[in-house]
């Protein structure tokens, strides 16, 4: 299984952040998961993890290798830019989206953009924390840092393993 973490073409979302975390979770709850960055896509384990970086819609190296997923996991944030951008994924791959991560929310997230992205599937809500947002500029991994945000995105991959990882691997 190919599971694609994206978010359409903006960077600075939290993907990479998104991806190192749930790779390390579902490690820990013993599923077979490999991290990986395109273009290679890699079938070594049992649930392929895929961390695309931010890029254009016109990068064909990177649309072609999203067709290769199986699935999605749309990490956003409210910007009517990326909702544009992976509504236009959607369009084109119409793949299975496992679940939309609003990351980096203050207080409450935009009615708009939450009525929007619940249309994808799931819609997970990441609260805004300072101490997740300088885990690269002081080297630390994200599982590593207390974090709010942390603890977030912990409760979303491991909602997203229960609800629609498993089933699939029996």
């Amino acid at each position: 299984m190919i599971i694609c973490i994206n978010s359409g073409s903006k960077g600075g979302t939290g993907k990479t952040t998104f991806a190192e975390l749930t790779t390390y979770v579902w490690r820990r709850l013993e599923v077979s998961t490999v991290l990986t960055k395109p273009p290679v896509v890699v079938k070594r384990g049992v649930v392929n993890i895929v961390d695309f970086p931010a890029f254009s819609l016109t990068d064909l190296l990177y649309v072609k290798s999203l067709g290769r997923c199986d699935s999605y996991i749309y990490v956003v944030d409210e910007s009517f830019e990326t909702l544009k951008a992976i509504e236009t994924i959607h369009v084109i791959y119409r793949k299975k989206v496992l679940g939309v991560i609003i990351n980096k929310v203050i207080k409450k997230p935009s009615g708009l953009f939450l009525e929007q992205y619940k249309k994808f599937g799931n819609t997970y809500i990441i609260r805004f924390d300072d101490r997740l947002a300088i885990h690269k500029a002081i080297g630390a991994p994200p599982y590593r840092v207390r974090s709010v945000a942390v603890l977030d995105m912990t409760k979303a991959a491991v909602d997203i393993l229960l609800k629609e990882i498993n089933p699939l691997l029996r």
